[in-house]
């Protein structure tokens, strides 16, 4: 029998050392891959890249819209994609678990895809209920800052003498259809915003606002 199979009998150290050595090594193929990619980052990227200067908004958008309809998503898809960017990422995780189980050679777009294929419904009214909390948190803001002005200029400002503005005249339409009531004649911007006050705009809003 051979005896060296009983050397270091309790096994740990020479263990240790492989799993050290073993680390080490997964350690530097990592380096190794970064690097590799930074350096295949740098060949591909143009010499000179066209870009506007100061991109607005709308610049924005259309450069990564440009990259989502490439993976096969549309205008149709929006609420859906803002539903799935709302959840926190380790309750996504085990949904994009099963689709690489599935197909392990499924690409982090097409799972996106496949994902609001499936929930489609859900997360478009997620993605729409999150559209909402933006828009009332701005909403709540504007209004914060509104009636922090001063008393009298809010009540008796120069302001309320001008044409009412386009946002006011569509709310106060809306809130007439909604309330069933009739449209009010001409007013000017300060009857206008004390007609809205008074009649509950901004509908959408009004309360969950003070």
């Amino acid at each position: 029998m051979d005896s060296r199979i009983y050397e270091n009998a309790d096994g740990q150290p020479g263990i240790d050392r492989i799993l050290a050595q073993a680390d080490a090594a997964v350690a530097r193929l990592d380096e190794d891959r970064a690097a590799i990619a930074e350096r295949r980052r740098a060949l591909i990227a143009p010499r000179y890249k066209t870009v506007v200067a100061e991109p607005t908004d709308l610049h924005n958008k259309i450069a990564l819209g440009g990259v989502l309809v490439h993976h096969g998503l549309s205008a149709i898809d929006a609420d859906a994609l803002a539903g799935l960017l709302a959840f926190w990422a380790d309750q996504v995780w085990s949904d994009m678990d099963v689709l690489i189980d599935t197909d392990p050679s499924v690409s982090f777009g097409q799972a996106i895809v496949m994902m609001i294929d499936r929930h489609g419904r859900d997360l478009s009214a997620r993605g729409l209920y999150e559209t909402w909390l933006r828009r009332l948190a701005a909403y709540d803001a504007d209004r914060a800052e509104w009636l922090a002005r001063d008393e009298e200029f809010r009540l008796e400002g120069a302001w309320r003498e001008e044409s009412m503005t386009r946002d006011q005249r569509w709310l106060i339409r809306v809130t007439c259809r909604l309330r069933r009531i009739d449209v009010p004649g001409h007013l000017s911007r300060g009857d206008a915003a004390d007609w809205l006050e008074a009649h509950g705009a901004n509908m959408n809003y009004r309360e969950f606002v003070a």
